[in-house]
């Protein structure tokens, strides 16, 4: 029995002070930060997100994002990378551009949840926002290999919709070429009988739209050889799909949004300095 209580009393005392040490006292020091100014009439930062950005967060969340991206720019310290000349160095974040500095308690302070993350699949997303422009955040989630064929990110068809062309095309429409649209989340690409039909009811003008391409309007062509025909379905594949596009339903719109949002670690805080 006495050995029992000094086990029960030892377990006690060790959850507690990992409580006190991990929980409460990180509490206490940080839950009265507040956002900061260098001069009075300079902008706070953070500042906490609103509208669309905040249903974005949203959505990253259900998507289960930060299961593969982190949020969270390391130190200077913190990190190897090799320089031209093979020499290793530190502060891989920042040399990659995640971020001009590290992150610290503030840079959180509005976030709920915060979405540290723990595993580095693909990128660091804490200052995201000031790396990619709108359109490539919105092609690169439709289908990451739009742009890295080794890309292990899974696509998001279903944040976006296909739709028909109802006079002029959306300025919120997808500029990717039909190998992306044709089947959404997938890389498409015609099979040889596929082609040869296509060919058939539609190869003069192929031809001419590849011809009055200024990359190949100097380039002869011949579409009954098969080097021709393959020239000829690469540059296809790249064209847009003829009266239909692909769109950002409100989900992608907000997922984006947040994306665009996050610009950590692009203000210097007086915490942040090495």
């Amino acid at each position: 029995m006495d050995r029992g209580m000094v086990i029960f009393v030892g377990a006690l005392l060790t959850f507690s002070s990992s409580w006190l040490g991990l929980v409460l006292f990180p509490f206490w020091q940080l839950n009265g930060e507040q956002p900061y100014r260098k001069d009075a009439g300079d902008d706070p930062y953070p500042v906490a997100l609103q509208g669309t950005a905040l249903a974005g967060q949203k959505v990253y969340q259900r998507e289960g994002c930060m299961y593969c991206h982190s949020q969270q720019v390391r130190s200077e310290k913190f990190g190897n990378w090799w320089d031209e000349h093979g020499q290793e160095r530190t502060g891989a974040d920042i040399k990659r551009g995640w971020g001009q500095r590290r992150t610290v308690s503030r840079d959180y302070i509005h976030d709920r949840p915060t979405m540290l993350g723990t595993m580095r699949t693909g990128p660091d997303l804490a200052n995201v926002g000031g790396r990619y422009s709108e359109a490539w955040q919105h092609a690169h989630t439709f289908n990451p290999r739009v742009f890295n064929d080794w890309s292990v990110m899974p696509s998001f068809p279903w944040l976006y919709r296909k739709e028909k062309v109802t006079g002029e095309r959306s300025e919120r429409a997808l500029r990717l070429g039909r190998e992306w649209t044709v089947d959404p989340g997938y890389r498409w690409r015609p099979s040889a009988g596929q082609w040869d039909a296509i060919l058939r009811d539609q190869g003069e003008a192929i031809t001419a739209r590849f011809l009055s391409d200024p990359a190949h309007s100097t380039a002869a062509i011949d579409p009954g050889t098969a080097e021709g025909k393959k020239r000829l379905l690469d540059f296809w594949l790249t064209t847009e799909e003829e009266g239909v596009q692909v769109v950002p339903t409100g989900e992608g719109e907000a997922l984006v949004a947040y994306l665009l949002a996050l610009r950590k670690a692009e203000v210097p805080l007086p915490e942040a300095k090495e």
